[in-house]
């Protein structure tokens, strides 16, 4: 089962206030002129209001739309809420997204028509505990792929049982963008070879998929034939986080360096704090780039040992950016994904002067729990520090 919930941040802000309800709604970030609709309510879609979509052309679309700033740490304890809801009828549960789950309900259901009794059951609970306005869409079927698929074909509110015997029947009947995992660049080399649906797709073979695509290729052979093709859903420790990720889109398009460190340097500090609260530290920080050409760039690196300190994270993040500074476009949005989580592994460094900078930091965190956000920042570093600087603290 893959149950999705449907216009997820905008449907929980409907639900917390009566205001927004009914209205078309786009959830936005802090920065009205410079953000993009991260989630749309269905009356907001109705009229044509997409995801991704930036501000001015949702308002151009839909001069009626409120624009609301989303809320992470709601959105992330509605998540906690429903994913209980969900483990009171299987252990085997594997969150997907902030707004989807995978739910094995083989022994809990024992077969179709108690797996669409028991959709049936969880749409009410969500009703009851969650309220009118929150969701969700449900797809069953016999594996992952599948039931996400399926989950797509009705929504908002809706519940799609795809049996074996019709895997072909669907998948004949869906575009290839469709199928989660299959991207543009994939459907694009598709296309170039005369594939255009997974009629076609099914029928190629085997060898042919392997050598233009190598190990993908038995992954879309597997795919577009309804074989199973994903691994099974275990128990996952739901507290566990896989990564945290933070952005932020600059006042003003930009090359000036002095605008982009400090950007950097807040982006670093949030990330570090935010390792430090859950006592993990990071091996792989990923750095993502948008251009004013709404391009795209990533990069990351791995480091030889777990960091949850703002200075080695900006430090390196720095590093990367500063590669990609150049004269032909500018900067608009920065984002830093701290990946490769180690948790309950902050031990104390043998070294004094590594161990008064955790001093230091821990002190800070203090501060930063009692005052709020913004109590205290690192002072901005020049380029010609970056290789010798450990620290460097002033107070607010």
């Amino acid at each position: 089962m893959h149950i999705d919930m449907n216009a997820y941040f905008a449907s929980v802000e409907q639900q917390a206030n009566p205001f927004l309800r009914n209205k078309p709604i786009g959830i936005i970030g802090k920065n009205e002129k410079r953000s993009v609709i991260s989630a749309a309510s269905y009356q907001a879609k109705q009229l044509g209001v997409k995801t991704a979509m930036s501000t001015w052309q949702a308002k151009n679309i839909c001069p009626s739309i409120i624009l609301y700033p989303g809320d992470p740490d709601k959105y992330k304890y509605v998540m906690n809420k429903f994913n209980n809801i969900f483990s009171e009828f299987t252990d085997k549960i594997e969150i997907f997204s902030i707004d989807e789950s995978f739910l094995d309900i083989t022994d809990t259901a024992e077969d179709y028509f108690g797996a669409i009794f028991l959709a049936q059951t969880i749409r009410e609970r969500l009703k009851e505990e969650l309220g009118d306005y929150i969701t969700a869409s449900i797809g069953i079927s016999s594996n992952k792929l599948m039931s996400k698929l399926s989950s797509e074909k009705v929504k908002p509110n809706g519940i799609t049982v795809t049996r074996p015997k019709n895997i072909k029947k669907v998948l004949f009947s869906s575009e290839l963008e469709d199928l989660c995992g299959l991207g543009k660049n994939t459907k694009h080399k598709l296309n170039e070879m005369g594939i255009y649906n997974f009629e076609q797709l099914s029928k190629t073979p085997l060898w042919t998929l392997k050598k233009e695509f190598k190990s993908k290729g038995l992954w879309l052979y597997n795919s577009s034939n309804g074989i199973k093709n994903d691994a099974d859903i275990e128990p996952e420790n739901n507290s566990e986080q896989k990564s945290i990720s933070n952005t932020n889109t600059m006042q003003i398009d930009t090359l000036d360096e002095k605008i982009l460190k400090q950007n950097l340097s807040k982006l670093s500090e949030k990330t570090a704090y935010k390792l430090r609260s859950i006592n993990a530290t990071s091996k792989t920080l990923v750095l993502k780039i948008r251009f004013d050409d709404f391009s795209n760039f990533t990069h990351q690196i791995t480091l030889n040992k777990g960091t949850n300190d703002g200075i080695i994270i900006f430090k390196n993040t720095w590093n990367m950016l500063s590669k990609k500074i150049n004269n032909s476009k500018k900067i608009r949005q920065i984002g830093i994904s701290a990946k490769s989580l180690l948790t309950g592994q902050c031990q104390q460094s043998i070294f004094k002067k590594d161990r008064k900078n955790e001093s230091a930091l821990n002190a800070l965190d203090s501060l930063q729990k009692k005052y709020g956000k913004n109590t205290w920042k690192r002072a901005l570093i020049n380029s010609t520090q970056l290789s010798t600087v450990s620290s460097g603290f002033y107070h607010k």
